[in-house]
């Protein structure tokens, strides 16, 4: 019997570089849509015996818990506020661990990610996670210049060798960056020691991913991915909707 899975969405970020009145996550993109929603769409052929809903937000973002009532007949979500002193993305989804199932599905919901058609975001992570315990989802990335804002991977035959947060040297070494990733309970303490490691600029071996279930994890790639944390990156956007 396949495992329910838990989609932990880190909503605690300031958002100060847009300076909106209100949570970026409810940024409306079109009359239906607001970009929060686009993490809910993936999973609108699954309801609450499927898929439970954590979204991790601080004091200032209680909007959002407004605006995802629209949800509550169909799937079960929790808000949980971060820590205050657990730092970056990092920090916002370990202040979800105690709410965590045994599958865990991270996304970013003020992204918009795209899958190639007829792929199915909660089996094919299902599926995954039945062969390792951590998986990635990565769009392939040659431009240095973007590997340097990003989560960098190198990808050899869909599996995972190499991760390091924006990183500033050996760019030749990395050919994508994560978009979302899903894990194990049990993955999660040595993979997220690892990853915060990097994001926080602390010193990190080559080899060290090599003790952690990220390595050689399966990883799933996504067609297309954008990061709407700037506002042309939202106006481009805008007009494509337009």
């Amino acid at each position: 019997m396949m495992s329910n899975l838990t989609v932990i969405l880190p909503a605690a970020g300031l958002g100060s570089r847009l300076n909106l009145p209100y949570s970026k996550e409810i940024l409306r993109l079109n009359n239906e849509t607001s970009l929060i929603d686009h993490s809910f769409n993936f999973f609108r052929d699954y309801g609450r015996k499927d898929v439970d809903f954590v979204v991790v937000i601080n004091e200032s973002k209680t909007d959002i818990v407004k605006y995802l009532s629209k949800y509550k007949d169909r799937y079960n979500i929790s808000f949980t506020y971060q820590n205050p002193f657990e730092k970056e993305y990092t920090g916002a989804i370990k202040s979800a661990k105690h709410l965590f199932g045994e599958h865990n599905l991270i996304l970013l919901p003020d992204t918009i990610m795209t899958l190639d058609p007829g792929v199915d975001l909660f089996q094919s992570v299902q599926n995954s996670l039945t062969e390792t315990g951590f998986t990635f989802l990565y769009k392939k990335e040659n431009d240095f210049n973007m590997l340097k804002t990003k989560g960098a991977l190198k990808i050899n035959d869909g599996l995972v060798e190499q991760y390091e947060d924006k990183p500033e040297n050996n760019l030749e070494n990395f050919n994508a960056f994560w978009c979302s990733f899903a894990f194990r309970r049990r993955a999660f303490d040595s993979s997220m020691a690892f990853m915060e490691k990097s994001t926080l600029r602390q010193r990190v071996s080559v080899s060290e991913i090599e003790n952690t279930p990220i390595y050689k994890s399966k990883g799933i790639e996504v067609k297309n991915y954008v990061d709407l944390g700037t506002w042309p990156e939202i106006q481009r956007v805008l007009k494509q909707n337009d």
